[in-house]
């Protein structure tokens, strides 16, 4: 048997209750007390939560002013962040690192090496006509292109596509008549095959 007066007093906070109106405390106690109140005072908090949706969704859209955004940001940016470096996370900007010329028309960004594995990844730009010499591979590579083309173990690849050597096998020329950038992650101790 429920008491009528706490019935009572439910019912004069569904409203609030469903608009999330009601302090964080108030909010967790009333969810509490809901637990226990009759059908009737359930039915009709379910009801206020449907009218809630109803007219959380029924106004027009309306689109931020486009300052909005850029206000936000530079608030953001002014907040005090914890350098994530050190906490096992690695971040690289890839405006930061210059190129490093591998011979004509073939160059690459390192984003990580670890010595230690012998494993790197890297960005590898082909330029139009430019040639990545055969190689054979002590670990697995993997190589997905960004941008561009290249013919790749005798496979045309295109923007999106994914290759993957098992350790042992031998890449033969790599090739890219338009030009090519691809993200590769392979071994540092690959051996080159002239």
């Amino acid at each position: 048997m429920t008491d009528p007066r706490h019935d009572q007093e439910m019912t004069e906070l569904a409203a609030l209750y469903a608009l999330k109106a009601l302090g964080d405390e108030e909010q967790r106690q009333f969810e509490r007390s809901l637990e226990t109140a009759s059908t009737t005072v359930r039915e009709e908090v379910a009801t206020f939560q449907d009218v809630a949706q109803e007219l959380a969704f029924s106004g027009p859209a309306i689109a931020p002013p486009a300052a909005l955004k850029e206000r936000l940001m530079a608030r953001i940016a002014q907040e005090p962040q914890e350098p994530a470096e050190g906490r096992g996370f690695t971040f690289v900007r890839t405006d930061d690192l210059t190129w490093q010329e591998l011979g004509a028309g073939l160059s690459m960004k390192v984003l990580f090496h670890d010595p230690v594995g012998a494993r790197m990844t890297m960005l590898l730009r082909l330029a139009p006509g430019g040639k990545l010499i055969g190689h054979r591979h002590p670990q697995v590579e993997e190589l997905y292109v960004l941008e561009g083309s290249c013919l790749c173990a005798g496979e045309f690849l295109q923007v999106g596509d994914y290759h993957r050597a098992e350790a042992g096998t031998v890449h033969p020329v790599t090739s890219s008549e338009q030009g090519c950038l691809a993200l590769i992650m392979t071994s540092s101790k690959n051996e080159p095959i002239r």
